[in-house]
């Protein structure tokens, strides 16, 4: 059978087409992961640029009390929205007519839980991670700073999941690259231009960035057309599930970080700091794969995990092989590090030479989870994702406490390993069972 109008993110999922007629397919969707991947890719290069200017402009200890502080923030942007986006994603790749609905929904969400997130880090923040000694100048510090990557960074993560709905990529990677240069331009304006060497007076420079971007965010989103201001019911639990997961993953990532801020110095803290942002650089990779593929992916498991396990082999394939290049690419270019970040961080190299072949299991368990997620089952995806989160907290917390930096590196591993194990014993569960299901061995729900 031909596979004629279908599009090629079914055609993975279709059995009764050749090889010929697959590759023809997939050359659009390559060049689709080029340019998504490319831009992932810039913007992650660009981010570490910032990051590298960071490092150097502020010393040790302001970096290791910026690092620290995103530690909290990169908690309270998962939280931010509930995670609206997904269901923006899903909902309008099978109905964009939906669009104005699930837009407002996505900014009450956002807005509502932003205000909330932003009160709570004033009250908290300021005693817990002093940024100065004058109060108003650390209440300002980190009130531009929550701005910026809770509110601000989740709006703009909404303009790009509006336009990934409707698979317009070349908007989408546009809206990656440009907040990630603008960034990197304020870092070379502040620091470099200005000689800013404080957390307190990047936060100025940094919320400056964010909030003209947050401008291109608002006029993206309203170009696909008005929202219309209400509370999609049904998806307030879909994405609540979806936003815990990255919750606790976040509070897992992290755990090791301010754990290590308590008990080692801020040159272990800053070059750690610095192994996972490259660690996170890497997953970009897999993670322009998984956003391109989600689209159709919403589509095909909408007839059952059974028909859609082919496609998730595939994709499996691909992200383990993107994965290990992304990861051999790390280890070899680790050692020019120094030229980028400086010498004050004599412990990073070796730091990211060993943490970056965990991008490998990442990408495993991210392919099996993305699975749920198209299928609308965030309750199982939640499930095993934040089940192996709570334990990998507590797991990482007690290596760090009793071995250092070693007990994070070990934890980091193990963690991962099992997390793709659980999610791909869960994922054949269910595809055996919608087989069954579809051959009336088991009668249908």
């Amino acid at each position: 059978m031909r596979v004629g109008g279908v599009s090629p993110e079914l055609a993975w999922s279709r059995p009764d087409v050749t090889v010929g007629e697959v590759l023809k397919k997939l050359v659009p969707m390559g060049l689709s992961y080029l340019g998504s991947g490319g831009s992932l890719i810039t913007s992650s290069i660009a981010q570490l640029v910032t990051f590298a200017i960071l490092a150097r402009s502020l010393g040790t200890e302001q970096f290791a009390l910026y690092v620290t502080l995103t530690a909290f923030t990169n908690v309270a942007v998962q939280i931010c929205g509930l995670g609206a986006q997904e269901s923006l994603v899903r909902r309008v790749a099978r109905d964009p007519a939906d669009y104005p609905r699930l837009i407002g929904h996505s900014l009450l969400l956002t807005f509502g839980t932003g205000v909330v997130l932003l009160v709570a880090g004033l009250v908290v923040l300021p005693v817990i991670v002093p940024t100065s000694s004058n109060q108003l100048v650390n209440i300002g510090t980190i009130g531009l700073l929550l701005l910026s990557t809770v509110i601000i960074m989740r709006l703009v993560s909404l303009a790009t999941a509006s336009y990934i709905a409707r698979s317009n990529f070349v908007v989408a990677n546009s809206v990656e690259v440009g907040f990630a240069l603008i960034r990197t331009g304020a870092a070379v304006l502040g620091c470099l231009v200005f000689g800013v060497t404080t957390v307190a007076g990047w936060s100025v420079w940094f919320f400056a960035a964010h909030l003209v971007f947050a401008v291109v965010a608002i006029v993206l989103i309203l170009r696909l057309g008005r929202p219309r201001y209400e509370l999609v019911r049904e998806e307030i639990k879909i994405g609540t599930l979806f936003s815990t997961q990255f919750i606790f993953k976040a509070i897992r990532q992290n755990t090791d970080i301010l754990i290590l801020g308590m008990f080692t110095g801020p040159e272990v803290v800053s070059s750690y700091g610095v192994a996972r942002r490259v660690l996170d650089s890497s997953y970009l990779s897999v993670e322009a794969l998984n956003r391109l593929i989600y689209p159709g992916s919403a589509v095909a498991l909408m007839s059952g995990f059974h028909n859609a396990y082919g496609r998730v082999r595939r994709v499996t394939a691909a992200g383990l092989v993107i994965s290990t290049l992304a990861a051999v690419a790390v280890f070899v270019l680790a050692p020019l590090m120094p030229f980028l970040f400086g010498n004050e961080y004599p412990s990073m190299v070796a730091f990211t030479r060993l943490l970056c072949w965990v991008v490998i299991p990442m990408a495993v368990s991210s392919v099996a989870l993305e699975a749920f997620g198209a299928a609308g089952r965030q309750d199982v995806r939640a499930i095993v994702y934040n089940s192996a989160n709570i334990v990998a907290a507590c797991l990482v917390a007690l290596a760090t406490v009793l071995a250092g930096v070693q007990g994070a590196f070990a934890s980091s591993y193990a963690v991962e390993l099992a997390t793709a194990a659980v999610a791909w014993m869960v994922l054949l569960r269910f595809v055996r069972t919608d087989r069954a299901r579809h051959l009336g061995a088991i009668p249908a729900e």
